[in-house]
């Protein structure tokens, strides 16, 4: 929603604005000083009525002139009275006069108010001042009563708007060219009107005039490079690209449960898991505990160590198992001496035996 005012005269000439139709589609006067459908006549006669308010005082301007656009396919669950009424609450004109005319363009609704600044039992002008800020506390009231969408922060990535659509301009030659460049970053260039015939809709749904972001290109080279392409209207634009930031919002949103789901399982698995026992460290002894193992392990030693014996006696056990392996060797080869020789005299005997001779 945007919301657009100021303090005005000349209150016959926008008379005639509010009830000429012009460009617009269908006009509308919902209220005039509390008349409701009121006629053109009664509308002009009330305004300058008002406006004429203003010779009582030293004030120029006794009108205050206020627009209430919404968004597009939210203008169609907007209460205008209560609109007009939050409005003019924060403005400080909640008893005063007021006209509500309704314009209907391009099948988008949009209000105008307007209020008489003279305060009849005062006796002075209503101040207008911090009348922005006044503005933007009912925008943000209106959004919350009639459930509309949250307006971004007004041009408030303006300069990174235009520097990125010139640098886009200046490295693409042709229409079709500019406008895929645009779409991959987030842009879209649609068909506007009148003053304004080449609208850029940001990734909010925002819409500019595109000249305008474009420093130093003039209009005529816009149309000369666009001149063959196709472009949709702002409205569908503007629908699009809304449409794409829900999307993309819907994803992070499904990125972000993910995520909290993943830390909140991987928590909820810590908390399951046994706390193991931190190790203690082992007990440092005392001297007198260090003194008494080094006398036990020195005991120990001592059971199992072999007595020594001296060089004389490893000699003589050394000349013993010598002799000892000496000798069984000796009876050893005598015995196979012995049996080789008793095998001989039986060969012998046996042999004569069979030529019929016999040993004495």
């Amino acid at each position: 929603m945007v919301i657009r005012g100021g303090t005005r005269g000349n209150g016959l000439q926008l008379a005639r604005y509010l009830t000429t139709k012009s460009d617009n589609e269908r006009i509308q006067i919902l209220e005039a000083a509390g008349r409701e459908n009121a006629s053109a006549d009664y509308l002009r006669q009330t305004i300058i009525s008002m406006d004429l308010m203003a010779d009582l005082t030293k004030a120029k301007n006794s009108l205050y002139h206020a627009q209430i656009n919404p968004a597009y396919d939210e203008d169609k669950n907007t209460d205008w009275f209560k609109a007009a009424d939050i409005l003019g609450k924060e403005l400080g004109f909640e008893d005063q006069r007021r006209v509500i005319v309704l314009h209907e363009k391009k099948g988008r609704t949009h209000a105008h108010v307007v209020w008489e600044r003279y305060d009849h039992e005062k006796g002075i002008v209503i101040s207008d001042s911090f009348s922005r800020l006044a503005q933007d506390r009912a925008r943000r009231s209106m959004e919350m009563e009639f459930g509309h969408k949250p307006t971004p922060r007004r041009n408030a990535h303006r300069p990174e708007l235009k520097a990125s659509l010139l640098q886009l301009w200046n490295q693409t030659g042709t229409g079709a060219q500019f406008l895929t460049a645009c779409k991959n970053n987030n842009y879209m260039i649609a068909a506007g009107s009148g003053r304004n015939p080449f609208i850029v809709v940001d990734e909010n749904g925002r819409s500019f005039d595109l000249v305008r972001q474009l420093k130093g290109v003039r209009l005529t080279d816009v149309r000369e490079r666009l001149r063959n392409e196709t472009l949709m209207t702002e409205k569908q634009a503007i629908v699009y690209m809304r449409n794409q930031s829900e999307t993309r919002q819907r994803e992070r949103d499904e990125r972000g449960k993910q995520k909290a789901h993943f830390k909140m399982n991987a928590s909820d698995q810590t908390k399951a898991t046994p706390k193991q026992e931190p190790q203690t460290q082992p007990k440092r002894m005392t001297q007198a505990e260090r003194d008494a193992a080094f006398k036990e392990i020195l005991q120990a030693k001592k059971e199992i160590t072999q007595p020594e014996i001296s060089r004389e006696e490893l000699k003589q056990q050394f000349a013993q198992s010598k002799e000892n392996i000496t000798i069984s060797k000796e009876d050893q080869l005598r015995k196979a001496l012995q049996q080789e020789r008793n095998q001989q005299q039986d060969r012998g005997h046996d042999l004569n035996r069979d030529n019929g001779m016999e040993w004495d």
